[in-house]
């Protein structure tokens, strides 16, 4: 009998061929949805709470984040929605269907479903305590497309109450790497595929700040040459699912931190950055801003932007003064008479890379090269 193919995207997540992968993860994974992080409430459940990744500035707050920005009202979130041209949003927290977040979540949802359309998608994450009957009901009619369950075991009965009431239903758990996690884990999809969900989403098993401690009193360890992964996650998620691939129908995926850490920011910075662009700016592939950036005296700066200003086209759009500090693009700054003004007026240059959001409070510096070192790397003679 010929064993059922596991494949690797370019993204670096694996699934089954031909089953595909939950349409919530395709639009993550091109960068296009924007993630709605309610607050960081929920009821701290003894199954997830010690690996929790939430950030301390997140955690337990009543803080509302749009992707990296924090928003506080509707009218913001459909801003940033906008602005990363997003096909979809996803719900998380905190648990969005705790008791006291469950008005906020279905409000949102039918603000956006009512704002986008009824195309736009949808998908929650939830550990299920506060679900029932009543609530799948409500999350239907408010136009949830996906849910997304992580329950503990005595509360894996909920999620029958999720089936038919027109969303998918599946679960997304991280992989623990551990004999007797992986067991458990092995019976929940073999459950989830009796029940009739739709599909397992696995995670890389992840070690950040908040939890580092709490996984290194447990034996966990950092994957080497990684600065997130738990060693022996994604070998203990390939072998199980090579285990089982063939005696279930469920459609599943197993997502690595480098596709959420890297892909899926990456490609929505990609979007974002393509709406705020500035005319002295261009785009990295990794969705990043790089400009030129000069600094020093500001009347040596004010002589070089008079000077540049008549050398360079569109002078009022391409050159930027502001704050003591002249912008302009990286392909005008490296022409030979404009290098030598650099020197004249003896101002020092850089090549500046930065992440792309207009609110300055976000927008991190990622890079700052000298303009000699960088045209030194790109084979110039700043001679």
């Amino acid at each position: 009998m010929k064993k059922t193919k596991i494949c690797q995207s370019k993204e670096e997540t694996y699934y089954i061929k031909n089953k595909g992968i939950p349409m919530g993860c395709k639009y993550c994974l091109k960068g296009a949805k924007t993630v709605l992080f309610l607050n960081g409430i929920c009821q701290n459940p003894n199954h997830c709470r010690w690996y929790c990744p939430i950030s301390e500035e997140r955690k337990n707050k009543k803080f509302t984040y749009a992707n990296e920005i924090q928003i506080n009202n509707k009218e913001q979130l459909l801003e940033e929605i906008n602005l990363t041209h997003a096909k979809g949003m996803s719900i998380t927290g905190g648990d969005p269907l705790f008791e006291p977040n469950l008005d906020k979540t279905l409000s949102y949802i039918k603000y956006v479903k009512k704002k986008k359309g009824k195309k736009f998608h949808i998908h929650l994450y939830t550990n299920g305590l506060n679900f029932d009957a009543s609530i799948a009901q409500k999350l239907s009619d408010a136009g949830l497309d996906e849910i997304r369950f992580n329950p503990p075991k005595d509360k894996w009965a909920i999620i029958e109450s999720a089936l038919e009431k027109g969303f998918k239903v599946g679960a997304e758990v991280p992989v623990i790497p551990s004999r007797d996690y992986i067991n458990n884990l092995e019976k929940f999809i073999y459950y989830l595929d009796r029940i009739g969900a739709d599909f397992i989403n696995l995670n890389e098993f992840e070690m950040c700040v908040t939890n580092t401690d709490s996984l290194k009193e447990k034996g966990f360890k950092l994957k080497k040459g990684t600065i997130a992964s738990v060693e022996n996650s994604r070998e203990f998620a390939l072998k199980l699912i090579n285990k089982i691939v063939d005696k279930v129908s469920i459609k599943i995926h197993f997502c690595t931190i480098i596709a959420k850490d890297y892909w899926q920011l990456s490609k929505r910075y990609l979007r974002r950055a393509k709406s705020i662009k500035k005319p002295y700016e261009i785009i990295t592939e990794e969705g990043l801003l790089w400009f030129a950036q000069i600094e020093g005296n500001g009347e040596k700066l004010r002589k070089f932007y008079d000077t540049v200003s008549e050398m360079i086209k569109n002078p009022s759009k391409r050159i930027k003064f502001e704050n003591n500090m002249i912008k302009l693009p990286i392909k005008d700054m490296i022409r030979e008479e404009i290098t030598n003004l650099l020197q004249k007026y003896t101002l020092k240059a850089y090549i500046v890379e930065k992440t792309p959001f207009i609110d300055e409070k976000y927008a991190q510096t990622t890079e700052k090269v000298p303009l000699n070192v960088f045209m030194e790397e790109k084979g110039y003679n700043f001679d």
